[in-house]
């Protein structure tokens, strides 16, 4: 495929590490020329499946402003500067945001958020063995609840609607995925 060109470029929006907007105008290979298309960068994040010693798995569920509504999700959080790596990030929001600790990671993928608009990501991580070893710590502009579900809870919820953040919806159905393949989901 060939790709297109930039012919120009302008800043609408730099609000960093948040969000980043532009305008391009760009040349299609067919010689059309798109003048405005948008583009932006936000924040990556790492998002966690937590499968405790119990066969539960913690959600969060808190209030997202762009949809207005209270969303189930799975604890995530962004990565602290270009130091932080999404693995050391993963590990962190799991403690802060329910409490859980676990020794035994592993990453379930990277998934670009937007392709259309921009390469930001999602990186989403598998803990097993995972026990609540602490409490909430949460910073000033977090409120949040915790509650703790099946994998067969999880997959209703995802089929059903009521989780439907895409980023949760891939972490829980790429985590039943694979924890099927271990024989270990319980999901039905």
């Amino acid at each position: 495929m060939r790709k297109w060109v930039v012919v120009g470029s302008r800043p609408l929006l730099d609000r960093p590490p948040w969000l980043t907007v532009w305008e391009e105008d760009v040349l299609l290979p067919g010689g059309q020329l798109i003048r405005g298309y948008l583009r932006c960068r936000t924040r990556e994040y790492a998002m966690v499946f937590a499968l405790l010693e119990d066969g539960t798995v913690p959600l969060v569920r808190q209030y997202k402003h762009g949809k207005g509504l209270d969303c189930y999700d799975l604890p995530a959080g962004c990565l602290d500067g270009a130091d932080e790596t999404p693995l050391a990030a993963a590990r962190r929001e799991l403690r802060e945001e329910t409490g859980v600790t676990s020794a035994d990671w592993s990453p379930l993928g990277s998934l670009v958020l937007d392709s259309n608009r921009g390469d930001s990501r999602v990186h989403l991580f598998l803990a097993l063995n995972a026990r609540r070893d602490g409490r909430q710590e949460l910073d000033a502009t977090e409120e949040l609840e915790v509650s703790y579900h099946t994998p067969a809870d999880l997959s209703r919820m995802v089929l059903s609607g009521q989780i439907d953040g895409v980023a949760s919806v891939a972490g829980i159905m790429t985590a039943l995925r694979v924890l099927d393949v271990r024989g270990k989901s319980g999901a039905s």
